[in-house]
């Protein structure tokens, strides 16, 4: 039976796509439009497979993907992202945002329909390959596989994985960082490769043709004669290293089924790539004005005909070091600030370096942004700013640890993108709040939102100056105005000729002035005197209005304001004044003592607070009365 295959692209592309899929008769095709988010989420909960193509101006890639991947990735299904070969930078983006795999276009229409099937079904077909030790990381974990086998297709290890079948993971061995797709966790582990572009699909060929340890597999139907004593030359064939040389012009030929090997080693351009399962493969046929995909995948101005292969574009070595920043779970971030302000502590689920984090931030709340957390809950603006910073606060603290281990890592610009992203979020709804509070006149509520928006942009600050260190990039500004040397001459610059110092000459003095020279002369005994003068007068009126002129704090004593009033605090003409619950049981008894009280030291405004520090209302002492008092419960 077909699988069933959700197609969303643009409507211009719809009935090619959709008609050329449907030919081999291996999908049941579903168009819909990629402007149409609610048609294309309502198709994809009954579809066994979505390709989602290029994306648009409206409707970014990796925002389909991260619509349509929950109701599709948690039945198991597969989500695959269509991009073309200018559109590589957004791969990472659109494996974080919920694609299984990615294929890359132009490709002739047989190749993509065959790598889009393996991808569907997870086809892991054997191949030779070499052993390295692999490392396999999650969002959330990171394991590694001493003695796993690194074939064309993928990764195989003997053992169990805690993963499972169709999650999406992070290789890499040596000097190779590739994504890939979980076939199952065990008991023979298999993980196959996803998103590899044809260049780097040849360069892991290279790299396992050096490195195999295993004999290479035989081409040929008819057993090896015996070896003699000492190295045996080949009966027939051609010479050792023939099959290694480049050919001189672009070939094409039609693999026959034994084949299969000896294609390997051919460094042709596009192909079936290790994704796709291994099965006798022809050329592709002319497509002179058949075949609806031709267009599509064969390329503008693509003539009709088998399509030569290019040579693949040198690409420079990926660079060594671990991959920095690593970002967050926002989730996890959620989950561990909710436990700690609710319980205390995090739970055994949190990774440690998220749970330091959450201890380190929680800890410098202030109490007005955790009584609205536990008014608001899990969906309160505070909760998701304060799981932003989390997520800072790791990848900041990370890069440190890098950088004080003298460790050279690999920045990734698009982790950094999208941890900036989250931070524009979080503050555009903490503006969102401020803005109503500006509305309501909500002073207090206003207070709180600057100060978190504050911590949000500091914390941002300091993972780019974290970045900007690890670059190398951070350490000319702080050396100061005028450490760099200007005689420094860098390579392939010329010295700059330095100017000849000026020689001052000493003004001419005419012959009939000389005897009046000393004349000029005269000792100013008053300037010392008077600087002295101002210098005392200046400290004289700092200490004035720094100690006298500003009136102090003085505590008053509550025995004279009544019963439940415990702490008043004045300064100036205003007072704070600490009280307890049985104050507030009997106010209008117990407000004309602490009236008196304070317009005896002359206060005209007093503000009532409980013991834990909770508003409890405001107090005119000039008429005596008091606002905001909560009413005593009956």
């Amino acid at each position: 039976m077909p699988a069933r295959l959700l197609v969303v692209a643009d409507p211009k592309m719809l009935p090619a796509l959709a008609g050329g899929l449907r030919e081999a008769g291996r999908f049941e095709v579903v168009p819909v439009s990629l402007a149409d988010a609610a048609a294309a989420q309502a198709a994809a909960a009954n579809a066994d497979a979505v390709a989602v193509f290029y994306g648009g101006p409206g409707a970014p890639l990796p925002v389909a993907l991260q619509a349509l991947a929950p109701k599709v990735r948690d039945r198991g299904a597969r989500v695959i992202a269509v991009l073309q070969r200018e559109q590589a930078a957004q791969r990472d983006e659109c494996f974080r945002a919920g694609a299984s795999d990615l294929l890359f276009m132009p490709i002739p229409k047989d190749q993509f329909v065959a790598r889009l099937a393996a991808s569907v079904v997870l086809a892991f077909p054997a191949e030779p390959g070499a052993t390295a030790a692999v490392t396999v990381a999650t969002r959330n974990s990171s394991s590694r596989i001493d003695n796993a086998k690194v074939s064309p297709n993928g990764v195989e290890a003997a053992g169990q994985l805690p993963l499972k079948s169709g999650d999406t993971v992070r290789l890499s061995w040596g000097s190779f960082q590739v994504w890939g797709v979980v076939v199952r966790a065990g008991p023979t582990a298999q993980i196959r490769f996803a998103g590899l572009a044809p260049d780097e699909e040849g360069h892991i060929r290279e790299w396992i043709k050096s490195s195999a340890k295993q004999p290479a597999a035989p081409v040929r139907s008819s057993p090896p004669p015996p070896a003699a004593s000492g190295r045996a030359a080949p009966v027939a064939g051609p010479p050792p290293g023939f099959s290694d040389r480049k050919p001189a012009r672009p070939q094409t030929r039609s693999a026959s089924p034994g084949a299969d090997v000896a294609a390997a080693s051919v460094p042709a351009a596009p192909r079936v790539a290790a994704s796709a399962p291994v099965r006798p493969t022809h050329a592709p046929k002319s497509t002179n004005g058949a075949g609806a995909l031709s267009g599509l995948f064969e390329g503008d101005g693509a003539a009709p005909g088998p399509t030569a292969p290019q040579p693949a574009a040198p690409q420079p070595p990926a660079p060594k070091g671990p991959l920095w920043p690593v970002p967050a779970a926002i989730a996890v971030c959620k989950e561990a600030a909710m436990d700690l302000l609710e319980g205390g502590d995090v739970g055994p689920a949190i990774p440690r370096n998220v749970a330091a984090s959450a201890r380190k931030i929680t800890a410098l709340l202030s109490v007005g942004e955790r009584v609205s957390i536990e008014k608001a809950g899990p969906e309160s603006h505070f909760v998701e700013a304060l799981a932003v910073r989390m997520a800072l606060e790791v990848a900041t603290a990370e890069g440190t640890r890098l950088a004080s281990a003298n460790i050279a890592p690999n920045v990734d610009g698009e982790a950094l993108a999208a941890l900036t992203k989250l931070v524009d979020a979080a503050a555009a709804r903490l503006q969102k709040e401020a803005n109503a509070a500006i509305g309501n006149g909500q002073v207090e509520n206003l207070q709180l939102v600057t100060a978190a928006s504050a911590a949000l942009s500091r914390d941002l600050l300091n993972l780019k100056e974290t970045a900007d260190r690890l670059r190398g990039v951070g350490a000319a500004p702080r050396l100061g105005a005028g450490a760099l040397d200007p005689d420094v001459v860098l390579p392939g610059q010329q010295p700059r000729p330095r100017p000849a110092a000026a020689q001052q000459a000493q003004p001419a003095i005419k012959a009939e002035l000389r005897d009046f020279r000393g004349l000029e002369e005269k000792r100013g005994r008053a300037k010392p005197i008077f600087a002295v003068l101002l210098l005392v007068s200046s400290i004289a009126v700092a200490a004035y209005g720094f100690y006298f002129g500003v009136p102090h704090q003085v505590t008053l004593a509550a025995d004279a304001a009544g019963a439940g009033v415990q702490r008043i605090d004045f300064k100036g003409e205003a007072a704070l004044v600490t009280i307890t619950q049985q104050w507030l049981a009997a106010p209008q008894a117990n407000l004309p003592r602490l009236v008196q009280v304070l317009r005896e030291h002359h206060v005209k405004k007093g503000i009532l607070r409980l013991q834990n520090g909770t508003a409890a209302g405001i107090l005119d002492v000039a008429s005596g009365k008091a606002s905001g008092v909560p009413a005593a419960p009956q």
